[in-house]
């Protein structure tokens, strides 16, 4: 490549004898073009054959035409366009490979993210599945109780500040036991909808707001489920029936949820007798509910 640079520079010396003739503001043009096209080889990657062809063509006509400026002008003008085509595709080239190195970027980051995700929920199931003991267990526990106690006062403030304030009592339904002590309803509202209708107290929630995307229930939602227990454990209800609408990820995962918010419950103190399972059939998308049939206060 340097040895054809020193040749078309040479070649074009050779012609310059014949510039004593011409204009010296074509002589003085020419030989910047030359010194633009040398710098532009220097400075770039290697110019396409074509491109590089074209610009000598430019250059040779400007050498013939030195003494005449009006055609010194136009091969001057055909020149500058082709070097400054060269320059464009550089820069779209410098362009195409920083956004090249972006999607690499990317994709690399997108695949450690994974990567994390993947150890994390290894690590999860390591912790569930590890078994604890002595001393750490014991300590393990007592912060377990010791935030349960604390979380538990927190709902019965709750609770109580509900039933201190009241709610509008819903129109229709004031035969309702738990509109007669709105209380309930209203602490109930913090972490849910809900609705009293003729055949009980509908308390629904969004599934997403419940479960994460492993099908598992969130921090979130066992706390959510362990404030609405404490709630539920001061009403009569004879049955709380648990409904989850149908999931489009398959058959049996509404049913999964259902089964796994009735254990929550049952875990956190309601009794088994008044849990069951029913249908989702005719619930919003994407929602779980738990229907309090013949609810009441308890003294």
């Amino acid at each position: 490549m340097m040895r054809a640079r020193h040749l078309i520079a040479a070649a074009l010396l050779i012609a310059l004898p014949g510039m004593a003739a011409a204009d010296t503001a074509t002589t003085q043009a020419l030989q910047q073009a030359l010194q633009r096209l040398q710098n532009a080889q220097r400075s770039g990657p290697p110019m396409p054959s074509a491109t590089l062809s074209g610009l000598h063509s430019s250059l040779q006509m400007m050498t013939r035409d030195q003494v005449n400026p009006a055609l010194f002008q136009v091969d001057q003008a055909i020149f500058n366009a082709r070097l400054a085509g060269l320059y464009e595709q550089r820069q779209q080239a410098a362009e195409q490979d920083r956004l090249r190195s972006l999607q690499r970027l990317v994709q690399s980051l997108t695949r450690q993210h994974q990567s994390l995700q993947n150890e994390y929920g290894r690590l999860r199931e390591q912790l569930a599945s590890k078994t604890m003991s002595g001393a750490q267990t014991q300590h393990l526990q007592a912060e377990i109780q010791q935030q349960q106690q604390m979380l538990q006062s927190e709902e019965q403030r709750l609770a109580g500040m509900a039933i201190q304030q009241g709610a509008t009592p819903i129109p229709g339904i004031s035969t309702s036991p738990l509109t007669a002590q709105p209380g309930y309803g209203k602490a109930l509202t913090v972490y849910a909808q809900v609705r009293a209708a003729s055949d009980g107290v509908h308390v629904t929630m969004p599934v997403n707001s419940l479960f994460g995307s492993d099908n598992r229930l969130s921090a979130d939602g066992e706390q959510r489920l362990r404030a609405i227990s404490g709630i539920l454990k001061q009403t009569a209800a004879s049955e709380i029936l648990v409904r989850v609408a149908p999931q489009p990820l398959g058959a049996n995962v509404a049913t999964q949820r259902a089964e796994t918010i009735l254990r929550t419950l049952r875990r956190n103190g309601i009794p088994d007798k008044v849990l069951a399972l029913a249908t989702g059939a005719g619930l919003g998308t994407g929602t779980a509910e738990l229907l309090l049939v013949n609810a009441s206060p308890t003294p």
